[in-house]
């Protein structure tokens, strides 16, 4: 069962993914079971390596900051505004290519992307084998090392 919800700048679950904080606004639980919406603060240098999601679409949409997104074997610059689309299956990555933090909005439909990224807030980069292992089992496939 979906939930009304309304949140002020700023609030949220606040947590830490392997190399950048994130901002969970919505839960499976409000949504039924439909989106997970989530804000990314991606230090510059930094984003998520090549990957694909098996179970879930996911939109990206830059609110601050200069990124790269590369959706297959395609790069794309993308300035605050850009909005990105990827089906399931699809492999991609993005890259905060700015000098200062960027800031993106995502979604993944359907929900339960959260309960893989609350996993890797106990790891870090380094421990690619773990992330890879917990991607799996999550239905998402990690194919090169870097934050995520």
């Amino acid at each position: 069962m979906s939930e009304i919800k309304l949140l002020k700048p700023n609030e949220g679950r606040k947590t830490k993914i392997t190399g950048f904080d994130a901002v969970y606004r919505t839960y499976k639980s409000e949504t039924g079971d439909m989106l997970d919406y989530f804000e990314l603060i991606v230090p510059a240098g930094q984003g998520a390596p090549l990957h694909i999601h098996h179970k879930n679409d996911e939109s990206l949409h830059v609110i601050g900051g200069d990124f790269t997104f590369q959706v297959e074997e395609t790069e794309s610059k993308a300035a605050p505004g850009t909005f990105l689309f990827i089906p399931k299956g699809i492999p991609h990555k993005f890259t905060n290519v700015g000098t200062t933090e960027g800031r993106l909005i995502g979604t993944f439909t359907p929900a339960g992307t959260f309960d893989f990224f609350d996993k890797l807030t106990e790891l870090s980069q380094d421990d690619f084998e773990e992330i890879q292992a917990y991607s799996k089992k999550y239905g998402h496939e990690v194919l090169e090392v870097g934050t995520y």
